[in-house]
This record gives structure tokens, sequence and C-alpha cells, in this order.
């Protein structure tokens, strides 16, 4: 387990250098230079994570709130590439479970 323990400490040591996690946090910084903003972003991101993980009473007029609600915020530069900049991390973050995933001989079942 140590070296497994030692390897995961790699692989997060060369995350936060990738220029992905660095441009993720250089867009983070700008972004919270505007709280107000920064806080609406972070309710935007919670309403939406919410959408895609929990049963809710009307799936279609919140799913079209939150298109509304994404065009307004993403109409703002900085608003804009801070949510491209989380996409990409989250892609990375994606892959590296992909990966991950792939190379462990385990049976997932599909869902």
């Amino acid at each position: 387990m140590d070296t497994v323990n030692r390897n995961i400490h790699l692989l997060l040591n060369s995350i936060q250098k990738s220029e992905v996690y660095k441009t993720f946090k250089k867009q983070e910084a700008l972004l919270e230079k505007n709280p107000e903003l920064a806080e609406r972003v972070l309710r935007f991101r919670a309403d939406n994570f919410r959408l895609q993980n929990e049963e809710r009473g009307n799936l279609l007029q919140d799913a079209e709130q939150l298109a509304r609600e994404s065009a307004e915020l993403r109409r703002n530069p900085e608003v804009n590439a801070y949510l491209d900049a989380e996409l990409a991390l989250c892609r990375m973050m994606q892959q590296i479970c992909r990966t991950l995933t792939e190379g462990i001989d385990i049976k997932i079942p599909q869902v």
C-alpha cells in the first residue's frame, strides 16, 4: 500500500503541475475577485449538479431554467473562462478515472 500511496501523491502532484489545473486555478482566482459573481456561479454549479444527480419534480422546467442561467452567466468572459477551465479539469479527472478503471480487472455492471 505504501507504493500505491506514493504513486497517488505523484499523480496528484502531476495534476497540480499540469496546464489544465494551473489554468483552472488562475480562472478561479480571477472569478473570486468578484465575490457576488463567484457566489452566483457557485449556486449555478450546485443547481447543475443537483439536476444531474437527483430526481426532481419538473425536470424539463428545471433544465430550461438552468440553461437560461448558464447562457446569462456565460456572457461574462470571466465566468465563461472559469467554467471552460473547470470543464477541462473535470474531463482530465474523468480520463484518469476511466484509465484506472479499465486497467483493473474487476467486473463493473452496466447501469
